[in-house]
């Protein structure tokens, strides 16, 4: 993400989104009846008589009535009607479009007021895209998991099967358990990221390095190897929160969900814990709270506004969750709004 520039007089941002996770971002904060103005194209006539048309280039300004995330089209579509737009000739106000904006695409966002907690978020999202990423690559005998630590959360991108089997003859099982490990190296030296933890139960992953070292491998990446319970997604989610990768996580936003829900869950069970929006409306006032966690996918509901508002006044740090994400997932069974001290 790269903020261009926030005019303080029309509240009119101007930012670059450069990833689909900023995108995913912008799909959440993008409120009804924002306005929002991007480069687009309309199809123009020339006459009633011309049937096809043809598609021209054009600026288009529209008060937002939805935005949402096409996941195939890796675009964020963001729909209302235009309330102004250049060249005029191509466009005719009052009529509805959708805006599809990709990455590297320049968009401009007014809102009525910028709340300081979604400027956080932004300057997070900017400051989590000049961070190196972290891979995580869990695996056993049987498996390897490869994924992407982002700041949205846990990205799972491949899976590797070994295929081994104690009926092999020895020589085809050493043969296959080789490919194994040339795949799952093959797999780290192709990550975008500066560094990949291997873990896993047992002696694979240090199998994997012993593999590494004997032959002389060059690794393309700085490896970390790191012990985990199993090869699945709660094995990646322990390695994010052990202590051998803390040093590597401590800025990123997924390991301060997990943080905040283990406090949250510590506060549920002394019997002190406040969650759904009601509660915290009257909450917090009275109470000393240290933070609000908020699922991403209700932060345009009125009352949430009105919680995030409240809690935006009296200083307390607003954690953004992505919805999806395993901590997002407990959250959501808390109406997706909860408050730690």
């Amino acid at each position: 993400m790269r903020i261009i520039r926030l005019n303080a007089v029309s509240n009119f941002l101007k930012l670059e989104p450069d990833s689909i996770d900023d995108l995913y971002l912008l799909a959440m904060i993008i409120s009804k009846n924002d306005v929002v103005e991007a480069h687009s194209t309309r199809r123009f006539r020339a006459s009633e008589a011309d049937k096809k048309g043809e598609q021209k280039d054009v600026m288009i300004r529209v008060n937002v009535e939805k935005s949402e995330i096409d996941k195939s089209a890796g675009r964020l579509r963001i729909s209302g009607k235009i309330i102004y737009g250049r060249p005029e000739e191509f466009v005719t106000m009052g009529s509805y479009h959708t805006l599809n904006i990709a990455p590297r695409d320049i968009i401009d966002i007014q809102k009525q007021e910028w709340k300081q907690y979604i400027l956080k978020r932004l300057k997070q999202a900017v400051a989590d895209s000049r961070k190196p990423r972290l891979g995580v690559i869990v695996l056993d005998d049987e498996k390897a998991l490869v994924s992407y630590i982002k700041g949205y959360g846990i990205d799972i991108v491949a899976e590797l099967y070994s295929r081994l089997s104690k009926r092999m003859k020895m020589k085809d099982f050493e043969a296959r358990r080789e490919e194994y490990f040339k795949e799952i190296i093959d797999a780290a030296n192709g990550m975008s990221v500066d560094i990949v933890v291997l873990a896993g139960p047992g002696f694979t992953k240090d199998d994997v390095k012993k593999y590494i070292e004997v032959r002389g491998i060059e690794m393309r990446k700085r490896l970390i190897y790191a012990p985990a319970s199993d090869a699945e997604r709660s094995g990646i989610r322990e390695v994010v929160q052990s202590d051998s990768v803390t040093r590597f996580l401590e800025n990123e936003h997924v390991k301060r969900e997990f943080e905040y829900v283990n406090r949250f869950m510590i506060d549920l069970r002394a019997g002190i814990a406040v969650y759904g929006p009601d509660r915290l409306l009257d909450a917090l006032g009275s109470r000393n709270f240290s933070a609000v966690l908020v699922n991403d996918d209700i932060i345009n509901d009125d009352k949430i506004k009105e919680v995030l508002g409240n809690a935006d006044r009296l200083g307390i740090r607003i954690e953004i969750f992505n919805a999806d994400d395993d901590a997002g997932m407990q959250l959501k069974n808390f109406s997706g709004i909860a408050a730690v001290s």
